[in-house]
């Protein structure tokens, strides 16, 4: 995305958080929207364009008519720890609930062929936490390995290509969560391509970014208190239509509210995203900007409700090969989508250019059928489930 001509030193827009413009992708979701109107005028004429303008809602306009009906939704997402006690000491602060494990050390065959770990031991923890979008808690996956070759991607910058977030919203100002780390000495804060993310920071705190004991990001964003007489806030919308004025960005209530990963080629990436695994996206503009933030909208499996998959790209990583990352390796992410039909996805995956990285492609794996690919961009791990 260009950045903003009149974005100060400080990182904000005016009283605009640069992150809240970031995320709004406000170019990219008004010109989106002015192409299709205008193609909605001139192909079912200008009667029927004016009943769609006074809809309460601009969903008809999106293209979830066009997303494949085998994938149900983002239903997980899995980090690599090196220490796992301590990880989940950290997410527990976090308001995360451990609901399975921690595990013994284990030969697991079934996850040794699905991240390609022959001998490999490992041991899980489940976590679940709030999602900000519906009444289902949210999956997240612990898993540390040991008795194979791990690197340690947990020093990079937050912009390196394969580097991933999560996204949480919180209920009031972000600075009593980071308050709240300190004072059990969990609180560190990484540096943010573009961005200012400070430790102390007057008034009402919007965002901030901290990070885990293994490099692993989180980007809080603060939910504000409603204040007694103030309007009710305006209706959002959790799909492509969406403009940098209506994007549901903190959900209805506190929780989990989106998955990033950092990606080379902003069309080739969302190409996938959308034809593979039916991600909502409005079409990719502004590709020559120095930071390009792709906003789409998957369901939260097994809900209909939408979370979003973050697609950054940044200019500093043009021309730049993805490192070597291994499934095993420490700070190593992957989305997990629940599908029910696994060979019509993973076909699809394959001809799109996704590498199978699972022992054999296709596997017996938790009670239930699973693939782990590589999209064919920067190569991010995503995991497909059936159970």
């Amino acid at each position: 995305m260009d950045l903003p001509r009149n974005l100060s030193s400080t990182g904000f827009l005016g009283e605009m958080p640069f992150a809240v413009y970031l995320e709004a992708n406000s170019a990219m979701f008004h010109n989106n929207m002015k192409h299709r109107t205008a193609a909605l005028a001139l192909g079912l004429g200008l009667f029927i364009f004016v009943v769609l303008l006074g809809l309460p809602t601009p969903s008809l306009l999106s293209q979830q008519t066009s997303r494949p009906s085998d994938v149900l939704g983002l239903a997980l997402v899995g980090h690599h720890v090196s220490e796992l006690e301590r990880s989940i000491k950290f997410f527990e602060a976090l308001d995360f609930k451990l609901v399975e494990g921690p595990t013994a050390w284990t030969v697991d065959k079934e996850l040794n062929k699905l991240g390609n770990t022959p001998g490999a031991e490992s041991r899980t923890a489940v976590m679940k936490v709030q999602s900000s979008v519906s009444d289902v808690p949210f999956t997240f996956v612990l898993r540390q390995y040991r008795g194979t070759t791990r690197q340690d991607w947990g020093k990079g910058n937050t912009w390196d290509l394969l580097a991933s977030h999560i996204d949480l919203t919180v209920d009031g100002s972000v600075s009593t969560l980071l308050d709240k780390l300190e004072a059990q000495n969990l609180l560190k804060m990484p540096e943010i391509n573009g961005l200012q993310n400070p430790r102390q920071q007057p008034g009402f705190r919007r965002y901030a970014f901290i990070s885990d004991p293994d490099g692993f990001t989180l980007e809080y964003f603060g939910k504000p208190t409603p204040q007694p007489g103030a309007p009710p806030p305006a209706p959002t919308v959790s799909n492509s239509s969406a403009t940098s004025a209506n994007m549901d960005r903190l959900g209805k209530q506190a929780g989990f509210n989106h998955y990033a990963t950092t990606i080379i080629d902003p069309q080739k990436a969302q190409d996938f995203y959308v034809k593979v695994l039916g991600g909502d996206y409005p079409p990719p503009e502004n590709l020559d900007g120095q930071q390009v933030v792709l906003h789409g909208w998957f369901r939260q499996a097994p809900t209909n409700d939408n979370l979003r998959v973050e697609l950054p790209a940044f200019a500093v990583n043009k021309g730049k090969a993805a490192p070597p990352l291994k499934f095993q390796d420490i700070n190593a992410n992957y989305a997990g989508f629940q599908v029910s039909n696994i060979q019509t996805v993973y076909a699809r995956a394959k001809a799109n250019g996704a590498i199978t990285v699972s022992e054999g492609g296709i596997i017996d794996f938790n009670k239930g059928k699973a693939a782990l690919i590589r999209d064919p961009d920067a190569g991010t791990y995503v995991m497909l489930w059936q159970p």
